[in-house]
């Protein structure tokens, strides 16, 4: 049995929104790899020395990572506040489309950014572990206010492996993961 998850480039949105006339200006920068646009996450279970488990569902960190983080990715942002104040708060969301086939979804990949470690075999992902949707979820708010803001995020990602999930093609299955920085 092979499982080969294929998480391929990151696209990445920017949006600034305002509300109202122009009383402020602000640039947002959002960086993912170091500034590498050719992200691609694997989780190739066939060659993990952990394949087949002793138990489902079982979790496995990618068999390749990216160049700043073997376990997920890494995430740069930054919002430079020119004059004014023109975002009060920035958000910071991730979701992935499409599901990768019949018996594998989207919510068996999931994030965090808090540093853990996988569940034992046999047991479910627990918070801070967080399952990719195929809608936008929050990963962080931050307040900005008056002052311009850098933060980093070292985002480790795992698959669950579950009982009902049927072995992939040698080529593999995708999603691609989106990745959305914007103000308001």
């Amino acid at each position: 049995m092979r499982y080969k998850i294929i998480l391929p480039l990151l696209i990445v949105f920017f949006t600034v929104c305002f509300p109202h006339k122009v009383q402020a200006i602000s640039i947002i920068i959002l960086s993912v790899d170091k500034g590498n646009s050719n992200v691609e996450l694997t989780f190739d279970l066939g060659n993990s020395p952990d394949f087949p488990p002793p138990q489902l569902p079982a979790c496995y960190y990618p068999s390749q990572g990216t160049q700043t983080n073997s376990k997920g990715i890494y995430i740069e942002v930054r919002v430079i506040n020119i004059f004014g104040q023109s975002i009060s708060n920035a958000y910071l969301d991730i979701k992935a489309y499409p599901n990768p086939s019949a018996s594998v979804t989207c919510d068996q990949i999931y994030w965090t950014i808090t540093p853990t470690t996988l569940p034992s075999p046999g047991t479910e992902p627990q918070p801070p572990w967080t399952p990719l949707s195929l809608n936008w979820d929050n990963v962080d708010i931050i307040p900005i206010g008056r002052r311009s803001i850098y933060r980093e995020y070292y985002m480790d990602m795992c698959f669950k492996l579950e009982s009902d999930d049927e072995p992939t093609p040698p080529s593999g299955i995708e999603t691609t993961i989106y990745i959305r920085f914007y103000g308001l």
